[in-house]
């Protein structure tokens, strides 16, 4: 990970990422765990709603996260354009559409259905 300090707000896991806010971030290591093994061991058997603003790692973590297990209605993601494509791709393969009445309102992130 990257970051700034215990209270920036950007930090994350590409470090070109932070280095828009500013020279040499402090650069850490932090332990990690797939969101199915997470929810796993909480007992977690379905999810209504996710939300993921992890500042370009949505990727990574949709990849640790079986959808169709977990089925979701409604998912919210983050999408900066550089990983855009990525998350478009994911969904798309797992048979969810894009729920485009929202992105006159927020153009920063992408909402999910099931197909």
């Amino acid at each position: 990970m990257y970051t700034f300090g215990p209270n920036f707000l950007a930090s994350s896991t590409e470090k070109t990422f932070v280095e828009r806010f500013g020279k040499n971030p402090a650069e850490f290591t932090a332990p990690t765990i797939t969101l199915n093994d997470l929810l796993a061991q909480a007992g977690v058997k379905t999810l209504d709603f996710v939300s993921m603003d992890i500042e370009l790692s949505e990727p990574k973590a949709l990849a640790g996260f079986d959808i169709q297990r977990y089925h979701p209605q409604f998912v919210c993601v983050e999408a900066h354009p550089e990983v855009r494509q990525l998350i478009l791709d994911y969904f798309a393969d797992r048979r969810y559409v894009v729920v485009g009445k929202y992105l006159r309102a927020d153009d920063k992130n992408l909402y999910f259905m099931p197909r």
